[in-house]
Order: structure tokens, then sequence, then C-alpha cells
């Protein structure tokens, strides 16, 4: 199991110039460059913004010190790096995939085979494919036809 060490746990969310500037150097960062999360109660804190990129934007020929990653030892981290691993998702991607497309047609993509589903099970309940089941023969059933008893042999 392993255990979250103090030290990473992000501070409370910096109100003045000069939690700002001890924040940036905590991290590393020029105090130009730190950035902290919109504080709207759900902010990490302390920790700084980057910009999403998923691991596929980054160069593969690039000599990583973490290859699998694709970042190297000092690198700023995402606070939610792992939604954005190369199976991830790819914000770059997303503005590829939903370019010029209305909105009336990506609803159309989502519920058309969810009515296409519904039809053919909906169709298929009312044309049955299979036979009818006769029904269960007890002893005490309606039908005087005996096909088998529930006399205790020998």
């Amino acid at each position: 199991m392993a255990y979250y060490h103090i030290d990473w746990k992000p501070k409370p969310y910096p109100c003045t110039k000069a939690e700002r500037e001890a924040a940036a150097k905590r991290y590393n960062l020029l105090p130009s460059d730190y950035k902290p999360f919109e504080n709207d109660g759900l902010a990490p804190g302390d920790y700084f913004y980057v910009e999403p990129y998923n691991t596929e934007c980054r160069s593969p020929w690039e000599p990583y010190d973490y290859p699998s990653e694709r970042r190297d030892f000092n690198d700023p981290q995402q606070f939610d790096a792992q939604l954005y691993l190369a199976s991830g998702y790819n914000p770059a991607k997303l503005k590829e995939i939903l370019k010029g497309q209305p909105v009336w047609y990506m609803l159309f993509k989502t519920f058309a085979p969810l009515f296409g589903l519904w039809f053919c099970l909906s169709l298929g309940q009312m044309y049955c494919f299979f036979f009818p089941l006769k029904a269960k023969q007890y002893p005490h059933a309606v039908d005087k036809e005996n096909h088998y008893t529930f006399e205790k042999l020998g």
C-alpha cells in the first residue's frame, strides 16, 4: 500500500502575493509563470495550472526520462495527469473530431443507435422466433392424459 507523503500535498489556496510567490518557489516556477487553478471550491490548493495535453502530443523521438509517459524528471505534472495518458483523453483530438459538426448531427449520432436497438427489440417481442412451450405437466393438472406417473417404482 502506498502512503501519501505530506510534502507532496498541496497547501491551501494562495490569497496574497507573498503566498503566491512562496507557492511558485515551492514548485520551482517563476512567479510570472505560476498560475493556480480558479478558486471555485474544487481547486487543488496551491497546485499550479498546466494546460491539458496528452502524451501523444509530445515528440516520440525525444530521449525522455520516463519514455512510456513521455516526460522528464522535473517536468510540470498536471493535477489530473492520469486522465491524459496515451490511452486516455486527448483534448487536441477532440477538437479535430468535433470540428464543423452541428449539434443536431452529434445528437442524431448518439440517439439513432439507441432508437434502432429499441425498435429491433420491440419488433422481436411482437414476432417471436421460437416455438411456444407446452404447458407443464403436474399431478394436479387439468389435462387428464397421463404421460408419466409420480408413483415410486419397485
